[in-house]
């Protein structure tokens, strides 16, 4: 299971862990705001961004056909046709403004530090990408190349996904604000309207400066020479840290250079919002590790649509390569390890063409195995935030604008 394998078209009321990511997702992201109206500046219009961007890449996410290859379960509240749950708006800030603000402590350059963001922010994503297909959270085209290969039956994909949308929305919060303000301090506000532009431009342009990091590596190597994605990720990773790295090593030779006492003084590192928020995020996938069992979890909703088995549709690249995938999920051939129809009576069966159903979760094939994974991926994470936000440098301060005296 550790490699290829293929995900799934579902969505659905979920019985078992579905119901807990919700309120650990708000009491996270409930930390994050109060710190964030704490510090002021950009801080807020950091977190409000976030809310921007991650809307643009959900809608544009189903309403365009080449790339419409997940479904989210259903919750309390969903907007979007069914297609978009509340909480998932959440995990935008959740992941990109934790991750911003701890490498914010790092004082990177300018160059450096979208990179980052970007590897931080997979960091978190990876115990909730490879819990969430197993709980049915969502479930991905069991068919598409570009979700094709996958790691725990995550799409290798998707930890590009996050690293280069989280990079590209880094450099447009930033380039934006510089472009049209002459403020030189990043987090300090230069005025309602300017930083309103800046949102929502970024809003908009994150997710295209994410997608042209997909051109590089990804494309070349998949699409035209059927490389493995996961070598497509390894490599794309080491140029990322490579990136961050030699801007590391560059920042230091110039504090080396600077007196110790220009640096901030260090409050309250061992207890804040964003420790805290660390803390919850990954004890949370550790908890659900240990205590849910994907077997009785029932998915009730949007899933891929069933239908014939050798009915095709084309799928764009790029680079104008046309590769295909199955139009419908064929219930008598298809690779989704993550669920089945245990569950339900037979005659109950999804009807072809039919895309509201139910699905089951299955067994964990080993469960220890899944539990060191995650406790491994969480501990590592928990250990990298640990160390950006308690024994890295002081948070950069909004600069203090005094208003002008009539």
């Amino acid at each position: 299971m550790n490699g290829r394998g293929r995900k799934e078209a579902a969505g659905g009321r979920q019985i078992g862990g579905r119901e807990r990511v919700g309120g650990g997702r708000r009491e996270q992201d409930r930390g994050e705001k109060e710190r964030t109206l704490r510090h002021g500046g950009r801080y807020k219009w950091l977190w409000i961004t976030t809310i921007f961007h991650g809307l643009t890449v959900e809608m544009v996410s189903y309403w365009v056909p080449d790339i419409d290859s997940f479904w989210h379960g259903q919750t309390m509240v969903m907007f979007l046709g069914q297609r978009l749950p509340l909480y998932v708006m959440l995990v935008y800030p959740s992941f990109i403004y934790t991750a911003s603000a701890a490498v914010a402590h790092m004082k990177l350059k300018w160059w450096a530090e979208p990179f980052a963001i970007g590897v931080s922010v997979v960091l978190l994503d990876i115990p909730f990408d490879i819990l969430g297909i197993k709980f049915l959270w969502w479930t991905w085209h069991d068919t598409d190349p570009n979700v094709y290969d996958r790691h725990y039956w995550v799409p290798w994909t998707s930890y590009y996904f996050h690293a280069t949308f989280a990079c590209g929305f880094t450099f447009a919060f930033h380039g934006i604000r510089k472009l049209i303000s002459s403020e030189k301090d990043k987090f300090t506000s230069a005025g309602f309207f300017r930083e309103l532009i800046t949102s929502v431009l970024t809003g908009l342009l994150g997710m295209p400066l994410g997608v042209i990091q997909f051109l590089p590596l990804y494309h070349p190597l998949h699409d035209s020479n059927n490389i493995h994605t996961e070598v497509c990720v390894c490599l794309f990773f080491a140029v990322y840290v490579m990136i961050i790295w030699t801007g590391d090593r560059q920042k230091a030779k110039e504090l080396a250079m600077q007196s110790s006492t220009n640096s901030s003084p260090r409050k309250n590192r061992f207890l804040n919002e964003l420790v805290l928020g660390v803390l919850l995020h990954y004890s949370f996938y550790v908890y659900l590790v240990f205590t849910t069992k994907p077997e009785n979890i029932v998915s009730y909703g949007l899933h891929e649509p069933v239908g014939p088995c050798h009915e095709k549709v084309p799928i764009t690249t790029a680079f104008g390569h046309v590769l295909e995938k199955n139009k419908y999920l064929c219930l008598n051939n298809y690779d989704e390890a993550i669920f089945d129809f245990h569950c339900i009576d037979k005659k109950n069966l999804p009807s072809p063409t039919q895309e509201w159903y139910t699905v089951c979760g299955t067994k964990y094939p080993n469960h220890t195995e899944y539990i060191i994974i995650i406790c491994g991926f969480c501990a590592f994470g928990l250990y990298y935030y640990l160390q950006l936000l308690m024994f890295s440098y002081a948070l950069p301060r909004p600069r203090t604008v005094k208003p002008k005296q009539s």
